[in-house]
């Protein structure tokens, strides 16, 4: 197999996170061929994900020097400096990347996994599930334990878990965390990854689930005596570590469908310092780790992270998540110049590149080829397509009763659909006008698309005008006719009595 076509199979394994396949590609082609370089800066990736970074720190120094504009070979550095807590370096090499990037308008290679939809397969019951469970035996063994961070979020704003959510966020009290370990093993959660270095959040994957839960620390301060937590590392100073300023943590008990839990007593104020007083606003872009409204100073910790995140959504082209986090960073360094000079560039690119983004909305139950007409004719209307999906809550207000498939079910069928880009839940009734428009607005969509039987109808009359306020337009699709989900659920009822009366 010649070289090109060896590392193009060790990328395609990479990507896969089929990781020792492309160790095992990347270092024959090193072996063989040392002088190309984009198996050196995957080989020093995949020694970062093993915990061995620091072997690759000489040499990606040493090729640096050779080569000075590698912003790839840059930010690898970075994760190894990272690694191996020397943040003062890694912040330079992460800041180093930027630079060379932006002098580069395209990348020779990229150490980063391709864009890939938005919807991902976190099964929110399961996670609700492990959540009270392991909320209710932790508080029987005397742990103060917590809902937090983006799952407080979810269950304060929509009364369930982020639908676009990827782990389980609980808080504790800091001093209680070798126990917490301690029970946490003994209902089948093991460690990931030694917790990516970090002594606060720890992270756990559960055995049979695989689901992922972050236990972070909540402790004092003890010169000012505020609570604090964030992102930590041992043998640093302490003060280089990202630390995030809270309120007084209150708890009081609170029943769930596991047992007695532990709650914060005031969640609408502690998510109002951490996520900001617009907090019951969905924002796809908001990036928790740099923009966190409780973060007073970028450490050398928090520096790593905005600069890396930076690099990494701009590489991927999440040019809208990019200008969020670059908007904090230049809050915390007003004058600096590079950051102004990406800035122009991402919003010059926003302007040039940014694609139209249709929404269409639905329950999408018992998918059929309507619901497919449907989809289609909103994909013409634009380049992107994201689909809201009426959660099973929304049906059971308005009709009485769920739909026949879970919003589970129903959205990951969607995802699957070539046709359809991204997949959220809906977070409020489109009759709930301003709760609605505020979250269609959190979307950036420029077209809102539903079925003609609402044309005309007093909540989508309501909703259009507020929408315009937005520059949002609404169209109305032609419905398919002889079928619909009722004609469905009506014909199996049918079949169903006709076989039993047999």
């Amino acid at each position: 197999m010649k070289i090109d076509d060896t590392i193009k199979l060790a990328l395609q394994h990479f990507r896969a996170e089929q990781y020792q396949d492309a160790k095992t590609l990347f270092q024959r082609v090193y072996e063989h061929a040392p002088e190309f370089v984009i198996p050196q800066i995957y080989l020093a990736q995949l020694a970062v994900l093993d915990g061995t970074g620091s072997a690759w720190i000489q040499r990606l120094e040493t090729l640096l020097r050779k080569k000075p504009f590698m912003h790839e070979a840059y930010h690898t550095l970075g994760l190894c400096y990272q690694q191996n807590r020397l943040l003062p370096q890694a912040s330079q090499a992460f800041y180093q990347a930027l630079g060379a990037r932006c002098f580069q308008s395209s990348a020779a290679t990229s150490v980063l996994p391709k864009q890939v939809k938005t919807f991902v397969g976190f099964d929110r019951i399961k996670a609700e599930e492990l959540l009270w469970s392991t909320l209710a035996e932790l508080k029987q063994q005397g742990i103060h334990a917590f809902a937090t961070a983006g799952t407080l979020l979810g269950l304060e704003r929509t009364g369930q878990l982020l639908e676009n959510d990827k782990d389980i966020d609980i808080g504790i009290d800091w001093l209680q965390m070798s126990n917490a370990i301690e029970v946490l093993t003994t209902l089948g959660w093991q460690e990931v990854s030694h917790s990516y270095g970090l002594i606060n959040p720890r992270c756990f994957k559960h055995r049979s689930s695989g689901i992922i839960m972050d236990i972070c620390g909540y402790g004092t301060e003890t010169l000012s005596g505020e609570t604090i937590s964030g992102l930590w590392m041992d043998q640093v100073p302490f003060d280089w570590n990202r630390i995030t300023y809270f309120p007084p943590i209150k708890l009081s008990s609170k029943h769930s469908p596991a047992g007695e839990i532990w709650h914060l007593s005031a969640p609408d104020a502690f998510l109002a310092i951490l996520y900001g007083e617009n907090w019951r606003v969905p924002d796809p872009y908001f990036d928790t780790i740099v923009s966190a409204a409780n973060l007073r100073h970028f450490s050398w910790l928090a520096l790593c992270y905005g600069y890396s995140r930076l690099y990494g959504e701009w590489s991927k082209g999440n040019t809208q998540k990019a200008l969020g986090i670059l908007a904090t960073l230049r809050r915390h360094q007003t004058d600096d110049p590079m950051l102004t000079d990406i800035a122009e560039r991402l919003t010059q690119a926003t302007k040039l590149t940014q694609p139209s983004r249709v929404l269409a909305l639905g329950y999408f139950d018992l998918f059929h080829q309507g619901h497919l007409n449907y989809l289609n004719h909103a994909k013409q209307q634009g380049d992107t397509l994201v689909v809201g999906v009426a959660p099973d809550a929304f049906g059971k207000q308005s009709k009485g009763y769920v739909p026949v498939m879970s919003e589970q079910d129903r959205m990951a069928i969607l995802s699957a659909l070539s046709v359809v880009d991204e997949v959220h839940l809906v977070s409020a009734p489109m009759s709930q006008t301003e709760a609605a428009a505020q979250w269609i607005k959190s979307l950036n969509v420029n077209t809102v698309v539903c079925g003609e039987e609402w044309q005309g109808s007093e909540r989508w009359n309501a909703l259009s005008l507020r929408l315009e306020k937005d520059h949002i337009a609404v169209l109305y699709a032609p419905r398919t006719a002889n079928i619909s989900t009722t004609d469905l659920k009506n014909y199996i009822l049918k079949t169903l009595n006709e076989t039993h009366a047999k």
